[in-house]
């Protein structure tokens, strides 16, 4: 039998900029602010500029929307990402991907003979893109997972660091950024994102005087330190899911003082197994007692003095987001039953649904402005074709922020339902009192 032959490598172009790149990450913003409420940008400050060479390290829960959260946050930085190899191997499509920056990265699934050597040039590839001052993005936990915990992180990071070493001294000007991408409910339309950008990692002092290399261990040490200090980072895991819903009641996305948030967080690590045993129960009750099935924790907050307040306009502009809303309502529900229908992975729903959204959205509005300026005006083209789509883009925009505004005052509904009703409370209240209680023991 003959050996199969492994398919053709191409080598990715040495680029910093792509005019494909910048056309689409209009579309990619638009996306991302329509499907997401974008609740805080913090660290801003701390993002170098376009033109220097720059490392995005960042945490992996939301397949590839994590990737899109980082191109339509970081712009008009151009982001080059890494991508499955598979992808690829289409020519068109790999025109498409080469156009957005991307490039091939190749697993032990991919059962290639020289898999390592063709890793070895795209990280070279990487090195020289950093040589000329492009931006690359990184998970360094390899893989995603939708839990809001930092694993493990994998030393490919430090192997791009050291393949831009071997180019040459200036880079050590580069900067190695960490970011932290927050949740509120990934899956789902119009719930708060919020984003955080630190202060660039040091790693001078970590190069090898002999090997001009920085040894893995040291520099990955301080790059998860980093990223601990941006993200919600849930431990132990043995117990993550008896302390998750008291981390989602805190609201992290919304959180004023990060910090402290991030610390009582952080408190959860001094706990010894009495306390996660008694928490454990605490946490079981709330679900016997159907908290859960009730309201979110988020809606719930940690007591009934926490429930969000609902602005007064809240109704009173309920008619005018109906009508902006009208022509997209029902394209949405197109798009969310697609994906209800296609996507098995709940991490890659919310990426169907806006990578679906940004691109058919636009075509959609402008189909639907002729007969709506048929309907109004008479008339087939001109100005009023103009208006109408200006009004569908701007009047659909409008009903989504206003839905946002909607889903709260669901919640709060939701969350009165719980503290209405005694046993329910009184299982929500103690598992309140059994963390709150041990964080402060």
């Amino acid at each position: 039998m003959a050996k199969k032959r492994d398919k053709a490598f191409v080598e990715p172009p040495i680029q910093r900029r792509h005019a494909g790149y910048g056309t689409a990450v209009h579309l990619v913003q638009s996306g991302v602010n329509r499907f997401h409420r974008i609740e805080r940008v913090e660290g801003l400050e701390n993002l170098p500029e376009p033109h220097e060479a720059t490392i995005i390290v960042g945490n992996h829960q939301n397949g590839l929307m994590d990737a899109i959260v980082q191109s339509a946050m970081l712009s008009p930085n151009q982001i080059h990402f890494l991508t499955r190899a598979d992808v690829f191997y289409q020519k068109t499509a790999r025109a498409l991907l080469f156009a957005f920056n991307q490039m091939p990265i190749y697993r032990q699934r991919d059962k290639l003979s020289d898999a390592r050597e063709r890793n070895q040039r795209i990280f070279e590839i990487c090195a020289e893109r950093l040589k000329i001052g492009a931006t690359v993005g990184l998970f360094p936990e390899g893989n995603h997972r939708a839990v809001k915990t930092l694993r493990p992180l994998r030393r490919g990071v430090v192997d791009m660091v050291n393949s831009a070493l071997k180019l040459g001294p200036n880079a050590k000007r580069l900067k190695l950024v960490p970011v932290g991408i927050d949740y509120e409910q990934m899956t789902d339309l119009r719930r708060r994102l919020s984003y955080r950008i630190g202060t660039p990692v040091p790693f001078d002092d970590l190069i090898d005087s002999e090997t001009g290399e920085i040894p893995p261990g040291r520099l990955l040490e301080r790059i998860k330190e980093a990223m601990d200090e941006l993200i919600v980072n849930i431990q132990p895991e043995s117990h993550y899911d008896a302390l998750l819903p008291y981390v989602q009641a805190m609201r992290t996305t919304e959180a004023e003082d990060w910090v402290s948030t991030r610390d009582e967080i952080r408190g959860f690590q001094t706990f010894g197994e009495d306390a996660l045993a008694a928490i454990a129960k605490a946490h079981a009750d709330v679900i016997t007692e159907g908290v859960m099935a009730t309201a979110r924790p988020e809606d719930l907050g940690h007591g009934p003095e926490k429930l969000r307040r609902i602005p007064w306009w809240f109704w009173p502009l309920a008619p005018l987001a109906a009508i902006g809303g009208a022509c997209a309502y029902p394209f949405s529900k197109y798009i969310g039953a697609q994906a209800d229908k296609r996507v098995k992975d709940p991490c890659f729903s919310s990426t169907f649904k806006v990578t679906a959204g940004m691109f058919l959205f636009p075509l959609y509005f402008f189909l639907l402005a002729w007969p709506l300026a048929w309907l109004a005006s008479g008339e087939w083209g001109g100005w009023p074709v103009v208006v109408a789509y200006i009004f569908t883009l701007i009047g659909s925009r409008f009903a989504g922020w206003w839905y946002g505004h909607y889903l709260d005052w669901i919640g709060r509904r939701n969350a009165q339902k719980v503290y209405a009703d005694p046993t329910q409370k009184a299982a929500w209240s103690a598992y309140i009192t059994a963390i709150k209680t041990h964080l402060n023991a």
